[in-house]
């Protein structure tokens, strides 16, 4: 297929030491039963994020940013600083067998959940297993688990049926797995739709809080580090629109928003602080790849030249090359797996030709679901049907407006594209939204070569796990079951006055709270 190098910037240098920081073996704790001193200054946190809760149940809710809503109530048992690094939370520390495939979590004393129950490893482990049955999208994210076991009172062994040495990094804030519940929640899971049962510096309020508005989290009296709580309260409002998030953060009504290219340039000439890190690979995923809705999807040339009709460079223009860059792989350049002068390029001659020979060659008409939050005004999602056209493949857009609409919609199988971006520090991690069921996956039906890459990734280490993250790259294109357009940046505007917000390639989703005072969000003194 043709291949050229694409205008993209280098990721942060960061992004090398990855893997070392996704398998981390073992970390130690400055103090298992929390601190000494009395807690932050106090005042109110307002923060911006531009769509509703998935769910506030942390089996249900959702990843990324979106994690907000449930991170800030449930401490999870691993924490990830802005940097990537991987430190304690309530796991104190943990640790591989040589095999990646049994992970042992020593757990930290005198945690109290928030109705005063006791944190142990009963707890936790009645918490990962509500996850595995919850049947939230973001199951598999857990892994191929084989048991959760609780030896002693301290100690969680999680065994995998395969090595799986991503494990600790899906046991951070921004993944549901990791976010521990409490036996009152697990009793009644329905009571966490209005309600938290973490061990969390907050709570949720539901009355303070408005629905699909705003979501207040009061301050945890019995939190185990109370100096990591810098505030009284946090208040996370819900504006999807772009120019208000601008004019909310710019008028002081939120201390942090998420921006749009064209809304950072505003953002910086009114003095505010940009912290912007590499996120989204969007494109278009092709979860009818065996033609059960559209036939024509069934044909790998089909697929190909659906690859060769997007004008990538024009796309990532027109959304500000600042802080986007035309993607024709799986992952963008810097991030483990990614190669350089490989990828997919506009060829509009090449595309008809492959239409032409799989027997389409006026084409067909294509349903295809794609959301207005993530996508605002549904500007990428509206190029890539136009670029479509040109081969004579007709888009019909079905618009979602808002994110858990989306995600019902595509597990419902009635869609055969998706516009939905992907993000991950490797090629493989990129690679499970398409071999494990789930809302990239939703017919279930994962390619066995792409199947079996992925297992070798988990089971490889050091060099050898690039060489398999390559050929991941590589077989990806080939299947073209995930058509890359164009790599986009999280652009976030923070007030001058707040401080440790910090992002990067390795997590470029700042979250307000940390266990660890030096990362949790205050504001100067």
């Amino acid at each position: 297929m043709p291949a050229s190098r694409l205008p993209t910037r280098t990721l942060l240098a960061a992004l090398s030491v990855a893997v070392l920081t996704l398998t981390t073996t073992a970390c130690s704790d400055t103090g298992s039963n929390g601190p000494e001193n009395s807690g932050g200054p106090g005042g109110t946190l307002t923060t911006q994020f531009a769509g509703i809760p998935i769910s506030l149940n942390p089996a249900l809710g959702g990843s990324g940013g979106s994690a907000i809503f449930t991170a800030l109530a449930y401490d999870s048992l691993i924490h990830q600083t802005g940097d990537g690094e991987l430190i304690p939370d309530l796991a104190t520390a943990w640790s591989f067998d040589p095999t990646n495939t049994v992970l042992t979590l020593t757990l930290r004393q005198g945690v109290k959940f928030s109705d005063g129950a006791p944190l142990d490893a009963a707890a936790v482990k009645a918490s990962l297993e509500y996850f595995l049955s919850a049947g939230g999208g973001d199951l598999r994210y857990a892994g191929p688990v084989a048991s959760v076991e609780a030896p002693s009172a301290d100690t969680v062994v999680i065994t995998y049926k395969t090595p799986y040495p991503d494990g600790p990094y899906y046991l951070t804030q921004y993944w549901g797995v990791g976010q521990v519940i409490g036996p009152k929640g697990l009793a009644d899971p329905d009571s966490l739709l209005t309600a938290t049962d973490g061990t969390g510096p907050y709570t949720y309020s539901a009355s303070k809080s408005v629905t699909n508005s705003s979501y207040t989290y009061e301050k945890n009296p019995g939190y185990f580090a109370p100096e990591a709580q810098q505030y009284d309260s946090v208040v996370v409002k819900v504006i999807g629109d772009p120019s208000a998030s601008l004019s909310a953060v710019t008028t002081g009504q939120v201390s942090f928003a998420g921006l749009t290219p064209t809304t950072a340039v505003s953002a910086k000439s009114s003095g505010l602080k940009l912290v912007t890190a590499p996120f989204f690979t969007w494109g278009l995923t092709v979860a009818d790849h065996q033609g059960t809705l559209v036939p024509a999807l069934a044909n790998p040339d089909v697929r190909q030249a659906m690859a060769l009709a997007l004008d990538r460079d024009a796309l990532a223009s027109a959304l500000g090359a600042d802080y986007n860059q035309a993607n024709g792989q799986l992952t963008a350049e810097g991030v483990d797996g990614h190669l350089d002068g490989y990828g997919f390029t506009q060829d509009l001659a090449e595309a008809k030709s492959l239409m032409a020979s799989a027997g389409y060659p006026d084409g067909f008409t294509l349903p295809v679901l794609t959301e207005n939050v993530l996508d605002n005004q549904t500007t990428i999602s509206q190029a890539m049907a136009g670029d479509l056209a040109k081969i004579g493949v007709k888009v019909e857009l079905v618009v979602k407006n808002t994110v858990p609409d989306f995600i019902q919609a595509a597990l419902s199988k009635q869609y055969p594209v998706l516009v939905w971006p992907v993000i991950g520090s490797t090629s493989a991690q990129v690679l499970a939204n398409f071999v494990q069921p789930g809302v990239t996956d939703p017919f279930g039906t994962a390619d066995p070569t792409l199947t079996a890459l992925y297992a070798q990734a988990q089971a490889a280490s050091g060099a050898d796990r690039t060489a398999v993250f390559e050929q991941i790259t590589k077989a990806s294109n080939e299947a073209a079951w995930f058509i890359p357009a164009v790599s986009t940046d999280n652009v976030f505007a923070v007030d001058a006055d707040l401080q440790n917000v910090t992002a990067s390639a390795l997590n470029p989703n700042p979250l307000p709270v940390s266990p660890d005072p030096r990362y949790a969000w205050k504001s100067a003194e």
